[in-house]
């Protein structure tokens, strides 16, 4: 090999002895290592420019340095522990040289949604759903961002994209339903939460949703035994306890309603919680001592609880 094919930093332990050579005898000591260091520093600006131009080769497209199956074990490890950034840094690599990778292409449009990026999410999805229209998890995904963006129409249309390849895929169903109690279609969000629960009896998700849907009717003893239900399947679910709160307080049994509440996991917001139903029913002065007890909990509870409080208060002065 020549030198003149060897790169600039193995160049270095060569050329640095002959400008030795070259200035002895020439010039006096103190300029011959003056010159010496110039050259060392010119030397060091070259090897510098050199690797820029080297990894400047690397990054272009076309051009990989790390195997696709390597990035694609890092973007998966990533995405597992939740490094939203690293994993779609890896995912998009790959798409670089292999736009085609449809399945990769739907775990970027996840990583965006989960980060809040929806449009960029939407844009994807609809790039998988052009080359790839039988992908159910990539109909899902887009019915979620427009649920997000509450574009409910968009969002049932889907969900049902979905069901009509796989009438049988409950979470396609679930979120259907969901759709449908967020559009204010609570007739059609019950029926269909119901196949999901007779379809797959232990999805929480879904008695949940499903009883929330009765409480929307105020229909709290159907509310009250779904959720006992999803209590039954699901003891420490803080959603459940809430809802449980909400069905056994529209049935006036407020301790037990509170009782629920606190289950829920935040003692302030039981409070409050309890107090808005003691309000509704005309309990002015349990519902102010409920917002009182609210606020003593936590003095920073959000402004809701002091205009509770206050309204509970003006009703309790009217009353007497």
């Amino acid at each position: 090999m020549s030198l003149r094919r060897l790169p600039l930093p193995l160049l270095l332990p060569v050329i640095l002895p002959l400008l030795l050579c070259q200035c002895a005898g020439k010039q006096n000591p103190e300029k011959m290592r003056q010159e010496i260091r110039e050259r060392e520093a010119a030397l060091a600006v070259a090897s510098q420019d050199w690797e820029k131009k080297q990894a400047r080769e690397t990054a272009k497209p076309g051009q990989q340095t790390i195997p696709l199956e390597r990035l694609e074990a890092l973007g998966e490890m990533s995405l597992q522990s939740r490094d939203y950034e690293t994993s779609l840094i890896n995912f998009l690599e790959i798409l670089k040289t292999d736009p085609a990778r449809h399945e990769i292409r739907y775990k970027v449009a996840v990583i965006l949604f989960l980060t809040g990026r929806l449009d960029a999410a939407r844009q994807e999805l609809a790039l998988v759903l052009m080359q790839r229209p039988e992908m159910l998890e990539a109909h899902e995904a887009l019915g979620l961002v427009h649920l997000e963006e509450k574009k409910y129409p968009l969002a049932i249309q889907e969900f049902q994209a979905a069901l009509q390849q796989d009438p049988a895929r409950s979470k396609a169903r679930h979120l259907l339903g969901i759709a449908y109690l967020e559009a204010g279609q609570t007739p059609r969000a019950i029926a269909e939460l119901q196949r999901v629960a007779a379809q797959d009896p232990g999805n929480v998700a879904s008695l949940i949703a499903l009883g929330q849907a009765y409480l929307k009717l105020h229909d709290y003893n159907r509310a009250l035994a779904i959720l006992k239900s999803a209590q039954g399947k699901a003891p420490d679910h803080p959603k459940v306890h809430r809802h449980l709160g909400m069905a056994l307080a529209g049935l006036k049994r407020y301790p037990e309603a509170l009782e629920s509440f606190l289950k829920a996991g935040d003692e302030a917001q039981a409070y409050n919680n309890i107090g808005v139903h003691y309000f509704k029913d005309g309990y002015y002065e349990e519902a102010a001592k409920c917002f009182q007890k609210a606020l003593d909990l936590r003095s920073t509870f959000y402004p809701e609880a002091k205009s509770n409080l206050q309204q509970a208060l003006e009703k309790l002065q009217q009353s007497r």
